[in-house]
């Protein structure tokens, strides 16, 4: 069965004459008539009779024009879609995003990108910002999304939004670790002294809070370095140490009062985020359809308030 005497036979159908559909789909009239007279051999049933009236659907041709209708409907609208995709030149693309990151945006973008591009495959990958330029480096990522700074070399960097980093403690105060209920948080010296479970570097929130401890003259009181935020939240939860971190890693902490969250003053405890890529990229480059869509995908999420603590760049 071929798509053409498909196309031919619902013509005719809606048309209810022969004429009339061979006009409308712009070929001879015979040409119509061969294609049905095909069809309904290959189905071993009549499809339509000819009546003074014009053309008519036997009940074989009404049962069968019902289901390939909207076959068709379904074919004609991938084709557009195909098309257009085509024309906006999006291939597979594999998004590498951190924990926080990826807790905010991939339900977004996994909805959004298939509407959009509905014929190139997304693939996510989570981890921290030395994983995902590894991945850029060895092309099994092509954009990553990441908090700066991102003393990588070789990529270029699109800030998007700024977002406030926070101290997270236990809920109930530990005197093996020391408790914040009295801390004063004017004092850098007396905060940064507290023990700390941080990412192992290089990795940009352990670099922020680095520059932020050398900027007080403060050598970071580091006690556990653990490469994974989830254990992290959970070790500062049990009351092991402390940890710095943003709104969007503790979404559940949150809503489950899981650990205490202070949020921090002064300027320096604020971080870009930043869409970042491979320089030189010849398929997905700053400023590609791909990139751009992504890019515009979270600002309206910041700007709609649903990133959590994040705020717009002001240039």
């Amino acid at each position: 069965m071929n798509l053409r005497g498909l196309r031919y036979f619902a013509e005719v159908a809606q048309s209810r004459s022969f004429t009339r559909a061979a006009a409308k789909l712009r070929i001879a009239q015979p040409a119509v008539s061969r294609q049905i007279q095909n069809l309904e051999a290959e189905l071993g049933v009549a499809l339509l009779v000819r009546t003074r009236a014009g053309i008519e659907l036997t009940g074989a041709g009404d049962f069968f024009l019902k289901r390939a209708l909207p076959l068709l409907i379904e074919l004609d609208q991938a084709k557009a879609l195909l098309t257009r995709q085509a024309h906006a030149d999006v291939d597979d693309i594999v998004v590498g995003l951190t924990a926080g990151e990826g807790l905010a945006l991939a339900p977004t973008l996994i909805e959004k990108w298939g509407h959009k591009f509905p014929a190139a495959k997304l693939k996510i990958i989570e981890g921290l910002a030395p994983l995902i330029y590894a991945g850029l480096r060895d092309g099994s990522i092509d954009v990553g999304l990441a908090p700066e700074p991102l003393a990588f070399e070789g990529v270029w960097t699109k800030p998007l939004f700024e977002e406030p980093i926070v101290l997270i403690a236990p809920k109930e105060p530990n005197g093996a670790i020391g408790s914040v209920d009295d801390l004063d948080l004017s004092n850098m010296s007396e905060v940064l002294q507290l023990p700390y479970i941080l990412p192992s570097g290089p990795n940009p929130l352990r670099g922020s809070i680095e520059a932020i401890a050398k900027g007080y003259g403060v050598t970071l009181n580091v006690a556990v370095e653990l490469d994974s935020m989830s254990i992290i939240k959970d070790l500062v939860r049990r009351g092991t140490g402390f940890a710095f971190t943003t709104y969007a890693h503790l979404t559940n902490e949150i809503e489950h009062d899981l650990v205490r969250v202070i949020e921090m003053p002064g300027p320096e405890f604020k971080r870009n985020a930043s869409l970042f890529g491979l320089s030189g990229a010849e398929h997905l480059h700053e400023n590609s359809s791909a990139v751009l869509f992504i890019e515009t995908l979270i600002l309206d999420a910041v700007q709609a308030g649903l990133w959590p603590g994040a705020a717009l760049k002001r240039y």
